[in-house]
């Protein structure tokens, strides 16, 4: 997994531990894609990408730095060849 990659993923459980109005589904779900991208060298999965990209979509305005976070996140990915 690149640095990058990992530097962003780290900014990701940084804003979710510093988000406590994040709803749980919400949060939850971050905490699964963030799981699923950890493992991402055993895996072949474009809904990661996918999914990640609906969440930043969902979180533009109410969660503007995580929607960020997560567009970065994807654009690393795509840039891997994810």
């Amino acid at each position: 997994m690149s640095e990058v990659l990992k530097e962003q993923l780290q900014q990701l459980h940084q804003e979710l531990t510093n988000n406590p109005d994040l709803d749980a589904e919400s949060a939850a779900l971050l905490r699964q894609i963030v799981e699923d991208i950890e493992v991402i060298e055993l895996t072949d999965n474009q809904d990661i990408s996918e999914g990640m990209q609906r969440m930043a979509v969902e979180f533009e305005q109410d969660h503007p730095t995580l929607s960020a976070i997560l567009r970065q996140i994807v654009d690393t990915l795509g840039r891997i060849g994810v």
